[in-house]
């Protein structure tokens, strides 16, 4: 018989000894008085509102003493100690942590010992405000026959906020969370977030959100005709041909409305008197801003100097 086996024979009633046998030295040891060192989350309440807590232990090592049954319950409940700061003496402090302080199932038959380490090193910051602008953080794709305004708009457009002095003081906007729109055919207004960071401690922002308004508009094309004006100090001795010419404006429906409500005519500059008749380029400049392109034609007149 070999020991491959040898091994498996009687398998069934070799498993059943091996769990009677840790079942018995389970129960033996259960009674069985030890120490047994239990991690213990630390929390803290500072009352001293002009410091914020930046930097200190989120837990300690707390020995505890009883019978082992007992302390593997504090295993699935784990204790916590609170260290309660009234003052703020500066921005480093030494603070202890006593045993009367432990918080911890009381109805388990053990008791704390020692906890390790005995004194905690924290470190603090003065506490500033600041009104901060907002940036809206905004991915706007506007659907087909559509586009976006700019600026997006942001209500309020700062926020208080309260946090260290060596965060605020390089703070120069603070982001809304991340929205994202697709295929936009209306105006579009949201409550949204602000983004605020995990890794500094004590950050308050108030209000915590803002409305941000993403205006869509339809794309037109729309054309005018305008006159062709001259100026300058011969102006009164030459004269365009042809007089008049269509400007064709193309961008958002509102902004153009405004633009070719603000365009009255094209100038030429004509400053000297010309030795004979002179082609000129004319271009358009638009009022109102926004996206818009504009086109003339004919996109040249012919000055001419008069009899």
């Amino acid at each position: 018989m070999n020991w491959r086996q040898a091994l498996l024979d009687n398998l069934g009633f070799k498993l059943s000894a091996l769990v009677i046998v840790a079942l018995l030295w389970i129960s033996v040891t259960a009674d069985e008085r030890q120490a047994q060192p239990v991690s213990t989350q630390v929390l803290y309440e500072v009352s001293d509102s002009s410091w914020i807590l930046v930097s200190g232990p989120s837990e300690v090592s707390t020995t505890f003493q009883g019978r082992n049954r007992e302390l593997l319950g504090l295993l699935m409940e784990e204790p916590v100690i609170t260290v309660q700061i009234d003052s703020v003496e500066g921005p480093e402090m030494r603070v202890p942590l006593p045993l009367d302080q432990i918080a911890y199932n009381r109805d388990l038959r053990v008791a704390p010992t020692f906890i390790t380490p005995e004194q905690l090193d924290l470190r603090f910051e003065r506490r500033v405000t600041a009104r901060i602008a907002v940036q809206p953080d905004v991915e706007a794709m506007p659907a087909a026959g559509f586009t976006v305004l700019i600026p997006v708009l942001v209500e309020p457009d700062s926020v208080t906020v309260r946090g260290p002095a060596s965060w605020i003081e390089n703070l120069t906007r603070i982001a809304t969370r991340r929205v994202e729109l697709q295929a936009l055919s209306n105006t579009v207004i949201r409550d949204v977030g602000l983004k605020i960071p995990t890794n500094v401690q004590g950050v308050e922002i108030e209000p915590p959100s803002v409305l941000v308004t993403v205006i869509i508009d339809s794309l037109v094309v729309r054309q005018r005709r305008v006159a062709v004006q001259v100026r300058g100090a011969a102006a009164s001795r030459v004269a365009p041909e042809p007089d008049s010419v269509t400007v064709i404006v193309r961008g958002a429906s509102s902004i153009v409305a405004m633009a070719l409500a603000n365009l009255n005519a094209l100038m030429l500059d004509v400053p000297v008197l010309p030795d004979r008749a002179e082609q000129r380029e004319l271009s358009v400049v638009l009022e109102g801003g926004g996206p818009v392109a504009a086109d003339v034609e004919p996109p040249f007149v012919t000055l001419r100097r008069l009899p």
